[in-house]
């Protein structure tokens, strides 16, 4: 025959253990959510580097001239490409390059052709104003683009957000006399991303010091 003190005992004991159980249940998709949500932070922040640099990567590998231009404090790259060629991806900049002209000697030469911008800008896309977004736009002149100019295609998602966003600098140093330009991408994610919910170091992208240099192909 049971007794109400049995009973007592294992209700309590019962409360406790599942007390412990619901806690560390609690604690273990803290942990889940916090350490998902930092996975997916710097799967982004690596993403938007790699992005940019791809795309500067097989412009300036092309380009018959790479320059910078400073407007309203910010630093963009400028890649004149050649002005002959095949749009593959129909986005207006040429994909596939042929020669001008060929010397004599066979040697290929490449015309000056349309300009195409990388800079920095607000999530509109105006060259010159304070911003993390990036954003391609494409000039025939030596003119600076307006948002009209933007390469919507690379620049938005479908939906009109900024597809590349890049916490930290990014730096270029073209070197006329070897024809290269170096990129330097140092990514300084702010103290204040944390996930919707306060759960803390979530959402933070990783500190990165990415360095690459591409050549441009010049006029020949």
């Amino acid at each position: 025959m049971r007794t109400r003190g049995s009973t007592l005992i294992e209700v309590t004991l019962t409360m406790v253990l599942t007390s412990l159980v619901i806690g560390a249940a609690t604690a273990l998709y803290s942990f889940i959510a916090i350490r998902s949500a930092d996975s997916i932070s710097r799967f982004s922040t690596l993403q938007a580097c790699q992005t940019l640099s791809s795309a500067i990567s097989q412009t300036a590998s092309n380009a018959v001239s790479v320059t910078t231009k400073s407007v309203g404090g910010t630093t963009a790259l400028i890649c004149v490409i050649p002005d002959a060629g095949v749009d593959r991806d129909g986005d207006g900049v040429f994909d596939y390059f042929v020669p001008s002209t060929t010397t004599k000697i066979n040697r290929e030469k490449f015309g000056s052709g349309k300009r195409v911008w990388f800079y920095p800008a607000n999530a509109v896309g105006t060259l010159g104003s304070s911003g993390n977004y990036w954003f391609m736009a494409v000039r025939s002149d030596t003119s600076n683009p307006t948002v009209t100019d933007i390469n919507r295609q690379w620049s938005f998602w479908r939906a009109g957000q900024p597809r590349v966003q890049i916490l930290g600098t990014v730096t270029f140093t073209p070197v006329a006399a070897s024809k290269l330009v170096r990129l330097r991408i140092v990514t300084t994610p702010s103290s204040t991303q944390t996930e919707d919910g306060g759960l803390a170091n979530s959402r933070r992208g990783p500190n990165m010091d990415l360095n690459q240099r591409y050549f441009w192909r010049g006029s020949r």
